[in-house]
């Protein structure tokens, strides 16, 4: 999805060794450079143990990196998928927890009386969803190739498919839904059509026939874990997320990006936006707000998003902005350059944030690295380069950064504020 252009925050300059002469021997030609290659990586190094298995998946031992993100293999029951990113696989792990839970909610006599104490109402189907839960990023091309304008005014909605409708809402089941989702560990505006359809009829039953979900029905452990907890969100915006409607969300969200300086019409643009949930736009402006400069630029490209992996990518980056404006140093601009999102510190250091799961320094990635490299020289402002990275890096593409004098820090939204 991501990868192609975030490769373009690594950097390269090809060494060269130096001929040497001999009276007795042609000099040799100077050696190519040479660059690690895309291919299985062990999962192990990227996925916890507990996540590795559990009574309902296994995940496959090896994953194909193809230079910057990792497609890990998902086995569940007879079926098998492939996943892209380490957080769409956790995602797509607590999903297959939650929807198993929910199926045994709906399958009880208390499930039937509460339905028909909600007056046996037909369900709604949720619009525009794909049949296959887990192939929805799978058949969207993704990557660079899809970076080449904003989306047009007709494929913007008002709401993203998860969101329900307002007879829903009145009738209290989006709120229902909303927790019954996060005791699941997973998000209620997800894109997954079989959870939502299992959330809406539980939520249904819940709201309008009264159904008690017991802590041990709900309860989603182990490899499942707690959706709000990998969201790197403080307890407060924890509790806005959960509390809030989709539309409070946005009412806030417009107040925190005029008050940065955005005009309505670019504000509406990611608000607006069918592939930013509710909580993925909610979560990006927080963190632009806590930076506190205007982030028109990082806007513009976070708008082109056409897949909802591209929409976490950007709510990624804005939350590694956040990291080092809070944990290294001030930011007072942002801005895109050389097609990525970067921003320049109060110490004139350029900080190029990435979201990937293992980045190696493949011949695409060195090459890019010139031309950043190109981008700081005869700009005295620019005092160096950093790039701040929320997976791993190679322990080559790493020296070859410190070799270039580039700040590297890995790991960076693992860490504690």
């Amino acid at each position: 999805m991501i990868t192609k252009y975030i490769i373009a925050t690594l950097t390269l300059f090809a060494s060269t060794a130096l001929a040497q002469t001999s009276s007795s021997a042609p000099s040799p030609s100077p050696s190519a450079p040479t660059f690690e290659s895309s291919g299985r990586v062990e999962t192990k190094m990227f996925i916890p143990e507990d996540l590795m298995r559990g009574s309902l998946h296994t995940v496959g031992e090896q994953a194909e990196n193809d230079g910057l993100l990792n497609t890990y293999f998902l086995y569940s029951g007879d079926d098998a998928f492939e996943v892209t990113t380490g957080i769409a696989l956790r995602t797509r792990i607590r999903e297959l927890y939650a929807i198993d839970k929910l199926r045994a909610m709906s399958q009880t006599d208390e499930f039937a009386k509460a339905m028909a104490n909600a007056g046996r109402q037909k369900v709604q189907s949720v619009v525009g969803l794909v049949e296959d839960p887990f192939g929805t990023i799978k058949r969207v091309p993704m990557g660079a190739s899809r970076f080449f304008g904003r989306i047009g005014e007709g494929l913007k909605g008002g709401r993203t498919e998860g969101e329900g409708n307002m007879v829903q809402s009145v009738m209290g089941i989006s709120k229902a839904k909303t927790t019954l989702a996060v005791k699941l560990g997973v998000s209620p505006y997800s894109y997954n059509q079989e959870l939502q359809h299992q959330l809406t009829i539980n939520a249904r039953a819940i709201a309008g026939g009264g159904l008690v979900v017991s802590a041990a029905t709900a309860a989603v452990g182990g490899a499942a874990g707690d959706v709000i907890s990998v969201l790197n969100v403080n307890q407060t915006l924890q509790q806005t997320l959960v509390n809030s409607t989709p539309d409070d969300l946005r009412i806030l969200n417009r107040k925190k990006l005029f008050s940065l300086g955005v005009t309505r019409e670019d504000a509406d643009a990611l608000l607006m936006h069918p592939w930013y949930s509710p909580w993925t736009e909610t979560i990006l402006v927080d963190a632009l707000s806590n930076i506190g400069v205007d982030p028109t630029a990082f806007l513009a490209d976070a708008c082109k998003a056409l897949t909802e992996q591209d929409a976490i990518y950007f709510e990624r980056l804005a939350q590694i902005l956040a990291r080092y404006h809070v944990g290294k140093a001030k930011l007072r601009a942002i801005h895109v350059e050389s097609r990525a999102v970067c921003a320049r510190d109060t110490n004139g250091t350029l900080v190029f944030p990435l979201s990937c799961d293992y980045a190696i320094w493949s011949e695409h990635a060195a090459g890019r690295v010139a031309e950043l490299l190109a981008l700081a020289q005869g700009q005295d402002e620019i005092k160096g380069l950093a790039l701040w990275v929320d997976g791993k890096v190679s322990d080559r593409a790493a020296q070859e950064l410190k070799n270039r004098e580039i700040d590297l820090a890995t790991k960076v939204l693992d860490k504690q504020q």
